[in-house]
C-alpha cells in the first residue's frame, strides 16, 4: 500500500512542484478537491472538480488526486450529510442506507431520483454549509505539508 501511495499520488504531487506548481497553490487545490469529493449527490464530483479547476484556476491533476482518492469517503458521509439536513430543515427522518442508495441508483437513476431527490436536497444543504470551513480548515494543515514538500525537492 505504502509503495502504491507514493506511485500514485506522492509523486504525482512532486512533480507539479518540480513544474511550477506552488506550495500553496496544491494546497488549494487539494482541499477543494476534497471538499467537492464529500458532495452527497453521486455522480457529479468530477465535473465540479473540473469546473472549480477552471474558474478558480487551480491544478487539475491535484484536484482529481483528491476527488479520486475521497471517493469512498463521499459514500461513509452520505447519510451523516442527509441526516444534519433534515435536522436543520426539521425533515423526518427518510429511511437511507448508502449500499441501497448505491444500487438503487444503478439499477434505475431515474425511479432513484425520483425517491431520494428530497433526501439528496437535505444532503447538499448540509453540505453547502459545512464545506467552506471544512475545505479551509485542511488548506491551512495542508499548507505547512506542501511547503515542507516544496523544500525536499529543490533539495540537490
Amino acid at each position: 500500500m505504502g509503495a502504491w501511495l507514493i506511485r500514485k499520488i506522492r509523486d504525482p504531487l512532486v512533480a507539479e512542484l518540480r513544474q511550477g506548481a506552488t506550495p500553496d497553490g496544491l494546497a488549494a487545490s487539494i482541499a477543494t478537491g476534497a471538499t467537492i469529493a464529500v458532495l452527497p449527490l453521486l455522480g457529479v464530483t468530477t465535473f465540479l472538480c473540473l469546473l472549480a479547476g477552471k474558474v478558480f484556476r487551480l491544478n487539475h491533476i491535484a484536484l482529481q488526486i483528491a476527488n479520486y482518492l475521497l471517493y469512498p469517503l463521499q459514500f461513509g458521509l452520505l447519510v451523516p450529510f442527509i441526516r444534519l439536513g433534515e435536522w436543520i430543515v426539521g425533515a423526518e427522518k427518510m429511511p437511507v442506507n448508502p449500499m441501497t442508495l448505491l444500487s438503487e441508483f444503478s439499477a434505475a437513476p431515474g425511479d432513484f431520483m425520483a425517491k431520494f431527490a428530497m433526501a439528496g436536497v437535505h444532503g447538499a444543504l448540509a453540505w453547502i454549509l459545512t464545506a467552506p470551513l471544512c475545505g479551509w480548515i485542511l488548506w491551512q494543515i495542508l499548507r505547512p505539508v506542501f511547503r515542507r514538500l516544496a523544500n525536499f525537492t529543490n533539495k540537490p
